[in-house]
């Protein structure tokens, strides 16, 4: 028995199976039990017992109640339950049971033994609709080697079969999800450039709008409500879908349908059809061309239809008529049709998957071509093209950010850490400047700022911190390459933290609530911030330097709140002297400022006021010293060392420049970046070091 690897169309209505063949270069699409390359995915229980494709699809069809399809878009949702056979299913479980069966007779009826497999998922599937479609191929015994998105793995299995550069579309509409993906082909090249869809419209769709004409038909006709008969609903709705299908054919098909004794046959007409679906495919349209909003956005070029190369059509919805007849009027030209068989291009690129997952590196046998030798005559050359797995770059559809504080530290935001449609398997970070022990972090998948419009996918806390000291820490999340949300986190210097991830079991605004609590309550026990601003009162500061300092000091110290904080005002020149120490009342410290300049201490810049004073702050405070100097200081060196031994002992240091200060200096003695500015800049400079200081201690000592 021939052990194999394959992909797996895992699709709403239709699934497939194929596998790569390195002996040929090419792929086999594996034919089930009854000699066919799809199996409806459809799922019976009659006594515990599970059979799925043909067999089932002919029961529901039947009106069967014990039958079920269409699960495949629900995947991920906690609250869809299928009641059959006595017993109630999940998505996952019924996913999980279908791919158990649909493996079983692909084994048999091939002789061979799937050692691992590449599943499909709609493109526009979110973290946990991956996650369920990974769980449910364990489940079903597979070795679930990656998931992909269907558009991808469809490029694969064409954009490669030239070699030649272009510019792809593919428009999938399967029964129950719509995908679009455009990607830039370059020889084996594969760049996904952007991705949207809907994983709630597909045929299905379609379907439900004859369901809906005919059930109303009949109502009015006989005063009978079909949908309260669970099995001749059922046997509607399978007799609806192939109505449908006949459309793709012919101009009109009847309808036929019993129910409580009752016959109603209804002539359809594919114009008629048409008509009352046309918002459907109008909503794919607007996906596409928010597609190339996206590709416009990313590059600063336009982008639209007038760019595509190439539209592949992919999904059994796409047989309808009006899909080719709208590509035609939007794109100005047929899409691509030859040679591409819909129901199985997505296997066939999830099978070259397969192959690349565990060897890296394939070489694709693909069409011959026809070369010219001579008059008369032609000679058929086949190409062969060698694939690496990291030709492949698949893009996130979705963006991905976290829970975080606004700017008005009165509404929360989902803060974007990678955008919709950047690379998948690559890094993105965010840097905290942290104090604690524990640090939470809530992630939210979703494009929107709002983040009651976005899925909290999980919650990781992060730790390995020591308790006490202050760190700069490096949290990264990274979309790996099944499209599952990955976080871990370091110390800035290298040191790796302990990422764990758990379940979220609050809804937004419960998450929301508590953190408000918490805030307040954290407020009301906050430690004592203490700030020391060093004003230089030396010769050179003088007149409309030293009116500039006042007004920018003053207006710094209108924006604390002094329930926790005191601040003391220092003067420098020959030396430094307190004008004002640990003072809570802001009328005191302005007086202080207004009569910086009687403050005896020299008039040259020669102090230490770093050496003489940073070691004066209350062991238990938060520690916060700003400098203001206009000039060149006598003592620099010692002062950065006497600065280097402040922010040891965890004073955070802010030097602000005017007229002749040495901005270097003040770069080395803060703990950020120091700042020279004019005079007119120093009152706007000053309210960025108290918002700088408010984030440094979480925001609560501002009025």
């Amino acid at each position: 028995m021939k052990e194999i690897y394959v992909g797996i169309d895992l699709g709403t209505t239709y699934s497939a199976v194929a596998t790569f063949s390195k002996e040929t270069g090419k792929v086999q699409v594996l034919k089930n039990g009854l000699s066919s390359e799809t199996t409806p995915s459809v799922v019976w229980v009659d006594g515990g017992n599970v059979i799925i494709g043909e067999d089932a699809k002919a029961e529901q069809k039947a009106g069967n109640a014990n039958t079920v399809a269409f699960y495949k878009s629900m995947m991920g949702d906690p609250n869809y339950a299928a009641f059959i056979d006595g017993d109630e299913y999940s998505a996952e479980a019924l996913s999980g049971m279908f791919l158990t069966e649909l493996k079983k007779d692909i084994e048999a009826t091939n002789d061979v033994k799937i050692k691992g497999a590449v599943i499909t998922v709609s493109a526009y599937f979110d973290e946990e609709q991956r996650l369920a479609t990974i769980r449910a191929g364990e489940k079903a015994g597979l070795k679930v080697l990656k998931i992909i998105n269907e558009p991808t793995s469809a490029i694969i299995a064409y954009g490669l079969a030239d070699g030649k550069e272009k510019n792809v579309m593919v428009y999938d509409l399967g029964g129950g999800t719509f995908d679009v993906t455009i990607a830039h082909v370059k020889g084996t090249q594969i760049d996904v450039l952007a991705t949207n869809g809907n994983h709630q419209l597909g045929g299905k769709n379609w379907d439900e709008t004859l369901i809906e004409n005919i059930k109303d038909q009949f109502y009015s006709e006989y005063g009978v409500d079909i949908e309260n008969y669970e099995s001749d609903y059922k046997e509607l709705t399978v007799r609806c879908e192939e109505a449908k299908k006949r459309l793709t054919t012919l101009p009109s098909t009847t309808v036929s349908i019993q129910c409580e004794g009752y016959l109603g046959k209804y002539n359809v007409t594919r114009e008629d059809f048409d008509e009352k679906t046309s918002g459907l495919l109008y909503e794919t349209i607007l996906l596409c061309n928010r597609c190339f909003e996206e590709v416009a956005e990313n590059t600063g070029r336009p982008f639209g239809w007038s760019n595509i190369d190439e539209v592949v059509l992919v999904g059994g919805s796409t047989r309808m008529p009006q899909v080719k007849d709208m590509v035609i009027r939007e794109y100005g030209r047929p899409p691509v049709t030859k040679d591409i068989n819909v129901d199985t291009i997505v296997a066939t690129g999830a099978a070259m998957q397969a192959e690349l997952c565990v060897n890296n590196v394939i070489t694709l046998s693909v069409a011959p071509k026809v070369s010219p030798q001579g008059a008369g005559s032609t000679q058929r050359t086949p190409i062969t093209l060698t694939i690496k797995n990291d030709d492949i770059k698949d893009i996130t559809s979705h963006g991905l950010g976290m829970l975080a504080l606004a700017q008005d530290e009165k509404s929360y935001i989902n803060s974007t850490i990678i955008a919709k449609n950047s690379k998948v398997n690559v890094p993105f970070g965010r840097e905290y400047t942290f104090s604690g022990d524990k640090l939470e972090v809530y992630v939210l998948q979703g494009e929107s700022r709002d983040p009651y419009d976005c899925n909290i996918i999980g919650k990781y806390v992060i730790t390995g911190m020591k308790k006490g000291e202050k760190n700069n820490i490096l949290v990264n999340f990274l979309y790996n390459l099944n499209g599952v949300v990955e976080v871990n986190a370091s110390i800035k210097n290298g040191a790796s933290l302990i990422s764990t991830r758990e379940t979220v079991n609050e809804s937004i605004d419960e998450i929301i609530a508590r953190l408000n609590k918490e805030r307040e309550e954290a407020a009301r026990s906050q430690q004592k911030i203490e700030i020391m601003l060093a004003i230089d009162t030396s010769g050179s500061m003088c007149g409309s330097r030293m009116v500039n300092a006042q007004k920018a000091a003053k207006d710094f110290v209108d924006q604390f709140d002094y329930k926790n904080t005191s601040m003391s005002i220092i003067a420098f020149a020959d030396r430094s002297a307190f004008a004002c120490k640990w003072s809570k009342d802001k009328r005191e410290l302005y007086n202080t400022i207004d009569n910086i300049e009687d403050v005896n201490v020299g008039g040259a810049t020669d102090a230490q006021p770093i050496r003489d004073n940073a070691s004066k702050f209350s062991r238990d405070a938060i520690k916060i010293m700003v400098i203001l100097t206009d000039g060149y200081w006598g003592n620099q060196g010692p002062e950065m060392k006497a600065a280097d031994s402040a922010k040891r002992n965890g004073v955070t240091m802010y030097g602000i420049g005017i007229g002749e200060a040495d901005e270097k200096f003040l770069s080395a003695i803060s703990s950020g970046k120091g700042r020279k500015v004019d005079l007119s800049q120093l009152t706007s400079a000053f309210k960025e070091v108290a918002s700088s200081i408010a984030t440094e201690v979480g925001g609560n000592s501002l009025r």
